[in-house]
């Protein structure tokens, strides 16, 4: 890989953290779900942020697993960032927590978003394809929510068009149909929302990626956040206002149901 050019005499180190990059992944009875993909969009990471990785894509999903079992958790968090060092390749840092799902109210009741005016950084200067260390805007998107009484935080880029939320992919329906956002308007390319996608072809709902605004959200029939950990989370108020009936909508539902059957069919082919 080409060096760098060394920083002029007197320039301020750049803090490591903020160049690395990380995936978050969730285990499920022992075995991490979609793992590969996570792995894969790791590398892409890296290779963004011209990080250079110590082991291929097999050997650190070895050390994923063995982190896995030596932590005795059979349903966990877990989560790699891997860190730049001068002259090296970047070091795996890897953690494993059990997993605490969001409460089953959430499921039952849905959870409340703001569209906040706090903004990413531009697609122009970073790619939202790499999942980047470097988190402030996220931080204080949530805090921008939060003080308006909200759970979680969605962003608009600079026309006006919502895009995602800080962690989270995001969709909603209309007159059964599923919509999202497309990503060349700046989100991430979530593995629940590739998932979302094999979902609906076999419940066979609809599903377009289009640009969405404000008066798209307000008039949805229902909304929800797409995740790892969330799975698919139920939206029933964006910025004060009910969506739909106020609960949680069948198709939301029905996608819910049908992700978790998909975990429990994609561990159990893998015996």
């Amino acid at each position: 890989m080409r060096r760098l050019a060394k920083p002029p005499r007197g320039a301020l180190p750049i803090p490591e953290m903020g160049q690395g990059c990380f995936e978050t992944m969730q285990a499920y009875h022992g075995r991490i779900f979609r793992l590969d993909a996570h792995l894969r969009r790791l590398e892409a990471s890296a290779r963004f942020l011209g990080l250079r990785l110590p082991d291929d894509r097999r050997g650190l999903a070895e050390q994923l697993r063995g982190a896995l079992r030596r932590s005795g958790l059979r349903d966990a968090v877990v989560r790699v960032a891997m860190i730049p060092r001068p002259g090296a390749a970047a070091a795996p840092h890897i953690v494993v927590q059990p997993v605490r799902p969001p409460p089953a109210r959430a499921y039952a009741r849905g959870i409340r978003v703001a569209v906040v005016t706090t903004r990413p950084y531009p697609l122009a200067a970073m790619s939202h394809q790499a999942k980047y260390s470097a988190r402030l805007a996220s931080v204080l998107a949530v805090q921008e929510a939060q003080l308006r009484g909200a759970d979680e935080a969605l962003w608009m880029d600079g026309n006006g068009y919502v895009t995602e939320s800080t962690a989270s992919n995001f969709g909603i329906v209309r007159r059964g149909v599923v919509h999202t956002a497309p990503c060349h308007l700046g989100l991430l390319a979530g593995i629940t929302r590739d998932v979302l996608k094999d979902l609906a072809a076999a419940e066979d709902v609809a599903l377009r990626e289009e640009p969405m605004t404000r008066h798209d959200l307000y008039n949805a029939d229902e909304a929800f956040l797409l995740s790892t950990l969330k799975e698919v989370m139920p939206v029933t108020v964006i910025d004060g206002r009910r969506i739909g009936t106020g609960r949680p909508g069948p198709i939301s539902r029905r996608l819910q149901r049908a992700f978790r059957r998909l975990v429990r069919e994609e561990l159990h082919a893998d015996d």
